[in-house]
């Protein structure tokens, strides 16, 4: 099963904003990677606002390796719980995407985003989103064989890890040598304008 708003040959992309706008931003994040969550803090308003306004189409990519490294599937449950968001709609979607982040369980280790009862409370913050549908979808991991399919495509993007953003296939960096998060919104569109 494939959730709504998805693209890529196996569908294993979720997309914000609309496929025919003139470039691609390409965001990868990881659920439960404080990193991501720190980028999704500092900008994901203003990517929003980029593909609302026509500039571009944003593909999600997102990774999986701590549910590697620490154990737990917290990453692949999250990620099916924003396949069933992007069934609601695109801004539910990307809403649900910035109440995850905002609410990223802390240490990664607890996993606390392998508890459907966690996903769905999170999902109670977002306007339009609960519904019978949504939360059986949660609940009975609808999307979760189709989220470790788009994990499983993280690697074919050779990226040493997250967060990452390409525009047009450009690097535009959003994070130190040092992994540390450096970036703020002017910075970041003043990057994609000389891109």
């Amino acid at each position: 099963m494939t959730p709504a708003n998805t693209t890529g040959g196996e569908g294993t992309t979720l997309y914000y904003g609309d496929l025919s706008a003139p470039h691609v931003l390409q965001v990868f994040l990881e659920m439960r990677d404080r990193a991501s969550a720190r980028m999704a803090q500092t900008l994901l308003d203003t990517i929003r606002k980029g593909a609302d306004g026509g500039q571009y189409v944003v593909k999600f990519h997102f990774a999986g390796t701590m549910d590697d490294t620490v154990g737990g599937n917290g990453d692949q449950k999250a990620l099916g719980a924003l396949a069933a968001a992007s069934d609601e709609g695109q801004q539910q979607f990307i809403e649900y995407l910035g109440a995850l982040f905002d609410n990223q369980p802390f240490p990664p280790a607890e996993d606390k985003f392998s508890q459907g009862a966690v996903l769905l409370s999170i999902a109670g913050d977002v306007d339009g989103l609960r519904s019978a549908d949504f939360d059986r979808k949660v609940s009975d991991d609808t999307y979760l064989t189709w989220a470790g399919e788009s994990i499983a495509t993280f690697e074919s993007f050779g990226l040493p890890g997250t967060p990452a953003v390409w525009y047009d296939k450009e690097n535009i960096p959003v994070t130190t040598v040092e992994g540390e998060v450096d970036t703020d919104p002017q910075k970041f569109l003043a990057a994609i304008r000389t891109s």
